[in-house]
Formats: C-alpha cells, sequence, structure tokens
C-alpha cells in the first residue's frame, strides 16, 4: 500500500541480486573453511613428534634380510593415547613363509592398526612377553629404515610423487633402465608408457591416467623392490572389477612365493588364500583356511558353517558371490575343482 510499480520492481531486483550474491558468499565461505582446513594440517603434520631411527643400540640384519618372510607376533596388544580400551588386544599368531592371509573384520575392528604396527608407524604396548619377529628378528630391535625398506605396501590409494614416471618407480636410482621397462612390461604398462613423447621422463601431472593404471604403476615399483613381505591395505577398494582382476593375477604371478598380507574389502579376492585372520574387537576371532571356516566338517560341499564369524560374513553376499566365494576356497584347499 502507498508504493508505486517502479518500486516494487526496484525492491525485487535488488532481492534477486541479493540471492545470487547470498550463492556467492556461501560458496567463499565454504571455499575459506576448505583452505583453513588445509592449513590445520599442515601445521599439525608439521608438529609431529619425530620417529626416532637412531642407529645407536640397534641390531644390524643381513642385507638380504628378510630371506623366508616368516612373521610371528605374540601377545601384541596396542592402546590409542587417551584411550583406556585397547585396539588390539593379546594378537598371537604365526604367519608362514609364503603363506597368503587375508585380514577381515568390521570397521574399527584393528585390521589398518596391525599393519601399522607391522611397519613400526605405531609401537606395540611395551611388554617382555610380547613381540613381532621377522624371520626371527624382533622388530623393535632393528632400525626404521631397516625394517621398511624390506616391506613393501599398496596401499588403498595409489601414491604417486609430483616428478616423472622414472622417478616414481625408482626414487633411489638403484635399478637400470632395462629394468624398469621389465617391470612395466610385467603389469601391463610398458606400451601405455612409450605411447607418451617424453616416456618414462614425462612428468605424472601431465598423464591422464586413471586409478586403476596409477595403481599398476605402485605394483610395478613394488615388484622392483622384490620384497618378500608385501602388505595390500584394501588396494583394489578404488578400482574397477576388471582392473582388480589383473592386479590380483598379478600378484599371484610374481608374489607367489613371497608373504602377502591384505585387507580386503571384497572377499572373493582372499577366498583362495592359505587363511583367513577375522579380527573382533581387536582379538583374533578366526585364523584358518577360507574352507575349514566355512564348513561344519572337512568334506561339506556348500557351506555348512552356523556360527561362523566369516561364515556369517559371506553369506551375508549375495547368494552368486557367495557360492563363488565357497567354490574358491574348496578349490585353494583340495587343489582341485568343485564340480557342479
Amino acid at each position: 500500500k502507498g508504493m508505486d510499480s517502479a518500486s516494487i520492481g526496484l525492491a525485487l531486483f535488488y532481492l534477486i541480486s541479493i540471492g545470487k550474491f547470498s550463492v556467492w558468499a556461501i560458496r567463499q565461505t565454504l571455499k575459506l573453511d576448505i583452505f583453513l582446513q588445509n592449513a590445520q594440517k599442515i601445521q599439525e603434520y608439521t608438529n609431529l613428534p619425530i620417529e626416532s631411527n637412531s642407529e645407536e643400540n640397534v641390531e644390524k640384519v643381513s642385507e638380504h634380510w628378510p630371506t623366508s618372510g616368516e612373521i610371528v607376533m605374540k601377545n601384541v596388544s596396542f592402546y590409542y593415547e587417551n584411550n583406556t580400551h585397547p585396539t588390539l588386544k593379546n594378537i598371537s599368531i604365526n604367519i608362514k613363509s609364503g603363506e597368503k592371509i587375508g585380514i577381515v573384520g568390521k570397521t574399527g575392528c584393528g585390521k589398518t592398526t596391525l599393519i601399522n604396527l607391522l611397519f613400526r608407524t605405531r609401537e606395540i604396548e611395551d611388554r617382555k612377553d610380547s613381540f613381532i619377529k621377522i624371520d626371527g628378528v624382533d622388530i623393535r630391535k632393528i632400525s626404521l629404515e631397516q625394517l621398511r625398506t624390506k616391506i613393501s605396501i599398496i596401499p588403498q590409494a595409489p601414491i604417486l610423487f609430483s616428478g616423472t614416471i622414472r622417478l616414481n618407480l625408482d626414487p633411489y636410482n638403484l635399478y637400470n633402465e632395462k629394468q624398469l621397462w621389465e617391470a612395466l612390461e610385467k603389469v601391463g604398462m610398458a606400451q601405455i608408457i612409450r605411447e607418451l613423447p617424453e616416456k618414462l621422463d614425462a612428468k605424472i601431472n601431465n598423464c591422464e591416467f586413471s586409478t586403476g593404471q596409477k595403481q599398476l604403476l605402485c605394483l610395478a615399483r613394488v615388484i622392483l623392490r622384490n620384497s618378500k613381505i608385501l602388505v595390500l591395505d584394501e588396494a583394489t577398494a578404488n578400482i574397477d572389477m576388471e582392473t582388480e582382476k589383473v592386479l590380483q593375477e598379478k600378484i599371484m604371478q610374481f608374489f607367489k612365493d613371497c608373504t602377502v598380507i591384505s585387507i580386503s574389502h571384497r572377499l572373493i579376492t582372499i577366498a583362495d588364500f592359505d587363511k583367513v585372520l577375522y579380527l573382533q574387537d581387536g582379538e583374533v576371532a578366526e585364523f584358518a583356511e577360507p574352507y575349514k571356516l566355512l564348513v561344519e566338517k572337512v568334506g561339506d560341499e556348500h557351506i555348512t558353517k552356523k556360527e561362523g564369524k566369516f561364515a556369517s560374513m559371506v553369506k551375508e553376499t549375495e547368494e552368486m558371490i557367495a557360492q563363488s566365494i565357497f567354490m574358491k576356497a574348496y578349490d585353494k584347499y583340495y587343489g582341485k575343482s568343485l564340480s557342479r
């Protein structure tokens, strides 16, 4: 009342403008929040305590250690800071040389923590009867450099550094060009790299590699190192089924004599492993051959386990996938195909 049409039109124009500027202001606020989070993370990383890697009072291991890849864990426990509840409680397992071990369990059960302890990014509870030994050597008694250079890992997200493909495959310049091409050939990436104008000297940031191809490059780097122990931390979680199949085949082909420890989100990938370790609330709930964890008695030709942890996890998947998991586990245990 008392407003002419011109004033109403002007008011509507300003209302529309305010709406546009509000969207812009919200977008800029979110960007600022993201940038400040990055700055906060950088600050936290710069204030992290430096790992002690003194060469004093440490045992020297052979240049060729480990030669077999046997891992023994006894009474391994771990507490995070300010947490009275242990993440891992008295883990005692024996992983024989060349065994393929799949680690499964619900979120928060301690799978990743167990891997961290193996690399000593976290230290186990200091007790006389507690240790992790690789080929009989207590890993607490050797330097971090000695330990970490002898174990290879393929993480969930492929880690590639700024620089050339050559630098990513061989950061310490230990291998010749022939060895680099052989490793790329083994993972099926050689032809793709050869088609690049700069080949091995091409910048990673300029290459449009898929996540699966990046993971294959990480595998090539691991093949070059030729470690006796390989850790897979959900290495196939972010890649498609086809690339996952290739990756698993390559691992079984080139690391058949190595000890492999795999955390897997797809049970089918560990169904033909030597053993499955099921963690529950930081404790070993089950540790045996996949087939034995799926049946009440040896000889059963379908899943018969009723109360088993691993069996329950398998039965929660689709029926066809559960059947495929059982058949792979059966074939592995008996060394022959289960006819249907």
